[in-house]
């Protein structure tokens, strides 16, 4: 028995925040037979966010059956299909959007945990067939029956038949497989993973577990001229590992580097001009959470708390002031 595949997507007949997966398993027809699924919800770091339920969307009926007959080619492999939900309370909301900032690509990982309870069958048919006396030179049998009278009786010999199938339903002699016990019952635990992309959490998930909706700002990289994008790239991995300082830092080495480059181009050229006024804006913003005890003494006095908007805003302005840059290098 194991998982087959799993397609998540956000529950929506709940009024609570909640994810649905359908979820295949693979079992031994008539010879297993699932009773109940129920589990837990991990995240990539083996925290546990949530309870696995099972909904029983329409009545199934599951059969077992037991071997030793032409019938034992349908003890074949066949495909379960289970949905299961989660309800995720605002702890286990926030602790996903953590470790998917954690993610270099955003992604949201999954890792289902399920007890599945089946039944299984261990029963076989004993290869009994009748034989008439008079073939191996006896007389015919006379039986007493319990109601009374006689009637005419047969020998009952075991002969091992591949195709094996009775012709009266009382020669269906059941054995456990040399023991007494029929049916088991057993539980195991099976793992499967999901992830779920950035773009589909923001666009398909966010707004229906109320974690609000996000806008996107796409801007573009163009021919990575300059060698300012490695200094993006270490200020989002910063934001990820929450080092607000170190996010600002990179963002003002790119300010920096930027500056630079420019007055060396276009020191005679007018469009230093235009350059001044974003450079001016762009220091001054970047210089938020690094000179906190000089803004701690601005009118009004009081403590600078740096939250996930101020440094996602440094970001996208220092992303398109790059842009900017590389946009005002190619036209020249």
């Amino acid at each position: 028995m194991k998982i087959e595949n799993i397609e998540v997507k956000p529950y929506e007949n709940s009024i609570l925040p909640s994810i649905s997966f359908e979820v295949k398993i693979s079992h031994i027809k008539y010879r297993e037979a699932i009773s109940d699924i129920s589990g837990w919800l991990e995240t990539d770091d083996g925290k546990i966010i949530g309870e696995l339920r099972q909904i029983i969307e329409k009545v199934g009926i599951s059969e077992l059956g037991a071997h030793g007959t032409s019938f034992d080619p349908n003890f074949k492999e066949e495909i379960y299909n289970a949905v299961l939900i989660t309800i995720l309370d605002r702890r286990a909301l926030d602790h996903i959007e953590k470790r998917r900032m954690s993610s270099r690509k955003g992604d949201v990982k999954l890792i289902l945990n399920l007890n599945i309870k089946n039944v299984e069958n261990r029963a076989e048919i004993c290869h009994l067939h009748e034989v008439d006396p008079r073939t191996i030179g006896l007389q015919p049998l006379k039986i007493v029956k319990y109601s009374g009278g006689i009637t005419e009786g047969q020998i009952i010999a075991y002969a091992y038949d591949p195709e094996f199938s009775s012709s009266r339903t009382n020669r269906w002699i059941l054995s456990g497989n040399n023991n007494p016990i029929f049916l088991s019952v057993k539980e195991q635990i099976l793992k499967g993973e999901k992830t779920i992309s950035s773009s589909d959490w923001i666009h398909d998930y966010a707004p229906k577990l109320e974690l609000g909706e996000y806008f996107i700002v796409e801007i573009p990289k163009g021919k990575e001229i300059i060698d300012a994008w490695k200094y993006v790239e270490k200020a989002e991995e910063c934001l990820r590992k929450w080092d607000t300082k170190g996010a600002y830092a990179n963002c003002r080495e790119v300010g920096k580097l930027l500056n630079r480059i420019i007055k060396e181009k276009f020191k005679d050229d007018p469009t230093i001009k235009k350059w001044k006024r974003a450079i001016e804006k762009f220091e001054y913003l970047t210089s938020l959470d690094l000179h906190v005890e000089d803004i701690r003494e601005e009118e009004p006095k009081g403590e600078i708390i740096i939250g996930r908007a101020d440094v996602e805003h440094v970001l996208i302005v220092t992303k398109a002031l790059v842009k900017y840059t590389e946009e005002l290098l190619l036209k020249t």
